[in-house]
């Protein structure tokens, strides 16, 4: 359909107003008389026409692994961003045990794709999770609780707790990412999808937010691991007390993120700009200890682990900030679109 048409409205009936479809529209989504179409009236005034009926919207993407040297997970990532139902695994020879373990590796790492069809020369791989069932917010949450729990498990061993509590640090890890890339298909299928967008119950505006939270989320869990990684690894070099900054700063990270997490539903914008605030002060306070730290007589080890879980925390509550500014971003459009 030709960009910027423009067509008339005509009367109908003596008081009904009527505008014509194109026709390559029409034919693009299969639709005939009879069919349904959904009207939509969109914050900005425009309306939005949307077929409820017609052309199947799955999408396929084929892969043929036996003309890459390499780089095929990311590949099977890209695709899988893209919302693509079903990816399809090809080679004229037999698939290599090596294609096969990151085809494996693929399918732990994402959520809601299995394999269909698995033959000598032909993998297919089809999602199971429509995009619309699963709410941008569970997954949010998901990584929230995730996080939390690696700082607060890594918080307690060195406060004289087991380090048995850090032994799955890159299971957690990897749940983290694995919700940040679900939240990803999921906006950029409701972007391109309205009944997705629809049944997300956001607007595109709010899921491309949601996606900037996940992402803003999943190096929020990069540190949190980095930091539980240093704990267990180095719990008896460090004798900052859990009383003693940067230490002192995470159950204050820890209440402001849930803050955070919490007002995502309830939408209070003060409580949501205090908890930056606080936030904000954090990072200071721990960079002030940092500087108290560089001239203290310590062993070189010690210094430096030190430092890193001081820098690790000071990271978390500067992601921390970047969370509750996309929540305030979204929020406020919230606002403008109800005036």
């Amino acid at each position: 359909m030709p960009d910027g048409e423009f067509r008339k409205l005509q009367v109908t009936g003596g008081s009904t107003m009527i505008v014509s479809l194109p026709k390559t529209w029409v034919r693009g989504n299969q639709l005939g008389k009879g069919d349904i179409v959904s009207i939509e009236e969109l914050a900005t005034g425009d309306l939005r026409i949307s077929p409820m009926q017609g052309k199947d919207s799955k999408t396929c993407v084929s892969i043929d692994c036996c003309t890459l040297n390499d780089g095929l997970a990311d590949l099977l990532i890209g695709a899988y961003l893209t919302g693509t139902s079903t990816i399809d695994v090809t080679c004229k020879q037999p698939i290599p045990r090596a294609i096969r373990t990151e085809i494996r590796d693929f399918l732990r790492d994402t959520r809601g794709m299995e394999i269909e069809e698995d033959d000598e020369r032909h993998i297919r791989i089809v999602s199971i999770l429509n995009p619309s069932e699963l709410r941008l917010q569970v997954s949010i949450n998901r990584m929230y609780i995730l996080i939390s729990s690696l700082v607060n498990d890594a918080f307690e061993v060195l406060g004289g707790e087991s380090d048995e509590l850090l032994s799955d640090i890159q299971d957690r890890e990897r749940q983290i990412d694995a919700r940040r890339l679900l939240v990803e298909r999921q906006v950029a299928s409701a972007i391109k999808n309205p009944s997705v967008e629809k049944g997300l119950n956001v607007d595109r505006y709010a899921a491309v937010e949601h996606a900037n939270i996940a992402r803003v989320l999943e190096r929020m869990g990069d540190h949190a691991a980095r930091l539980a990684m240093l704990v267990r690894e180095n719990s008896h070099l460090v004798k900052t007390k859990t009383t003693e900054m940067p230490l002192q700063a995470i159950p204050t990270w820890s209440q402001e993120l849930k803050t955070l997490v919490h007002n995502m539903y309830t939408k209070d914008v003060s409580i949501i700009h205090q908890a930056k605030t606080s936030l904000v002060q954090l990072i200071e306070d721990i960079e002030a200890s940092e500087s108290d730290l560089w001239t203290g007589r310590k062993s070189a080890e010690r210094l430096f682990c030190e430092f890193q879980i001081s820098e690790s925390i000071r990271r978390l509550c500067a992601y921390g900030i970047n969370f509750a500014e996309a929540l305030l971003n979204m929020l406020m459009n919230e606002r403008l679109e109800s005036v």
